[in-house]
């Protein structure tokens, strides 16, 4: 009996042995790689193609700089002076922006959100998904729906964005919207709160041409064994 019980026990130690080491090496496991790195950063470090990253580093660019990130199906382009951290959600990934602009390419099915000044930004359907999400100024955000639409949410507040087209989002009160409205060649669409929406462009290849033509040339390359 005695003899039972150790063997039992011993069993179940070992299960839970193995299993916690799985949720841990799981844990540690890399987000995602860098696959172009210019006058960029992770974390303090400088960064280079082929580095990984981990959950809830962040990534950077100087001024000029340009950094491309693969993260499962999707992929995120940073513009200069631009600062996000990336986190994993079901069926894909979540991006802080504190700063600047990022460029996000999504397969069909990826789950991508992009989340700046309090706004959610992500794909309206599961297809294919290509968008800019650039912090214009405080409290301001320029959205470019390069492919696909785009769901936007904002507190209570929930548009479809259609691809196409460049909007510019007031998010509360905020005299610089109607300098956008005098000035011409662009319209205000919904309106029925506070958030001031307006179109100031078409999607046109040139507003987002070379964060694709760079992500479609770059290169995975080899992931870093450890965390930096």
């Amino acid at each position: 009996m005695r003899a039972f019980r150790y063997v039992f026990v011993l069993a179940v130690v070992s299960f839970l042995l193995f299993h916690t080491g799985k949720l841990k090496a799981g844990s540690n496991s890399p987000m995602g790689v860098l696959t172009q790195a210019i006058a960029a950063h992770l974390n303090e470090a400088a960064a280079f193609p082929g580095l990984s990253f981990f959950e809830g580093e962040t990534l950077s660019t100087e001024t000029g700089g340009k950094m491309t990130a693969r993260v499962g199906g999707s992929l995120f382009t940073l513009g200069g002076d631009s600062k996000v951290t990336l986190h994993r959600i079901e069926h894909g990934s979540h991006a802080d922006l504190d700063a600047g602009s990022v460029y996000f390419s999504a397969g069909e099915n990826v789950e991508v959100q992009i989340h700046a000044h309090g706004a959610i930004v992500k794909p309206a359907n599961s297809v294919p998904t290509q968008a800019e999400v650039m912090i214009w100024k405080p409290r301001v955000l320029q959205i470019t729906a390069k492919r696909g639409d785009l769901a936007f949410t904002y507190e209570q507040e929930f548009q479809v964005l259609p691809e196409g087209e460049t909007y510019r989002i007031y998010l509360g009160d905020d005299d610089g919207r109607e300098e956008i409205a005098a000035g011409g060649g662009s319209s205000r669409i919904w309106g029925a709160s506070k958030i001031g929406y307006f179109i100031v462009g078409g999607a046109v290849a040139g507003v987002a041409g070379w964060r694709i033509y760079d992500i479609i040339n770059s290169q995975s390359g080899m992931e870093s064994p450890a965390k930096p």
